[in-house]
C-alpha cells in the first residue's frame, strides 16, 4: 500500500481532476493488485538440487513450470541469514532479526511485514506468526517430529504441509485453504519455517 501511495504522490495524483470512470478503474486495479497474490494457492515446495537446501522451487495451483523460488543469499554459518523469495512477479525477503539468533525472523513482502518467533521459549514446535493485525500459530502436529505442520483457524482457514516421502525433507506437499485476506507473507512464513527447521544445515 505504501508503494502505491508513493507512486500516486509522485505522479501528482489528484482525484478531483479525474473523471468517475478513470477513478473507478484505478480503484479496481489497486484492489486486484492487493488481492491477486494473496489468492494464489500454494501446492508444494521442493529443493532444486538433491544435496542443496539453500535453493527451493515453490509451486502454485495450475503451475506447469516453476513460477516461484526461495533462495539463501548469505553463507551458511553467517550471523545473519538472508533469504529471497519470488512467486510470479512478486519478490520478498526473509531474515533473522538479531545476529546469531535463528528463532526470530522477519518476512518482508511488497505489501506487508510479518514477524516470526516461538510461542514458547525453546519450543520449536509452536510458532507465532503476526503482521500486528492477524496472529496465527504455526504448529508441528507431533512433538519431536517435524514432517507434518498445520494451522486450522475458523476465521482464517486451513494451511498444512507434509513431506511427500516420509523421512525426506526435500519435497513438501502444501494444502492451502487460507482465506484470501490472509497476507501472502504469512503463508511464506509457514513455508520458510518448515523447510528451515527440517533442512540438515
Amino acid at each position: 500500500m505504501v508503494r502505491v501511495l508513493r507512486i500516486l504522490k509522485t505522479h501528482h495524483f489528484k482525484p478531483e481532476k479525474m473523471n468517475t470512470r478513470k477513478l473507478s478503474c484505478l480503484i479496481v486495479g489497486v484492489f486486484l493488485l492487493f488481492t491477486g497474490l494473496n489468492s494464489q494457492t500454494l501446492t508444494g515446495v521442493s529443493t532444486i538440487w538433491d544435496d542443496d537446501f539453500g535453493e527451493w522451487s515453490i509451486f502454485i495451483e495450475g503451475d506447469t513450470i516453476n513460477l516461484g523460488s526461495l533462495e539463501l543469499n548469505s553463507t551458511l554459518g553467517s550471523a545473519r541469514l538472508d533469504w529471497n523469495y519470488r512467486v510470479l512477479e512478486t519478490h520478498g525477503r526473509i531474515r533473522n532479526l538479531q545476529r546469531n539468533d535463528f528463532s526470530r525472523w522477519e518476512v518482508q513482502g511488497p505489501f506487508n511485514l510479518v514477524t516470526i518467533r516461538p510461542q514458547w521459549r525453546d519450543d520449536l514446535r509452536d510458532w507465532r506468526v503476526t503482521d500486528n493485525r492477524i496472529t496465527i500459530n504455526w504448529r508441528s502436529k507431533y512433538q519431536g517430529h517435524f514432517e507434518e505442520w498445520e494451522v486450522s483457524h475458523r476465521d482464517f482457514g486451513y494451511f498444512a504441509m507434509y513431506t511427500l516421502n516420509p523421512g525426506d525433507p526435500r519435497d513438501w506437499v502444501i494444502v492451502d485453504r487460507m482465506r484470501e485476506d490472509v497476507p501472502f507473507e504469512m503463508k511464506m512464513a509457514f513455508v520458510f519455517l518448515t523447510v528451515f527447521l527440517t533442512s540438515p544445515f
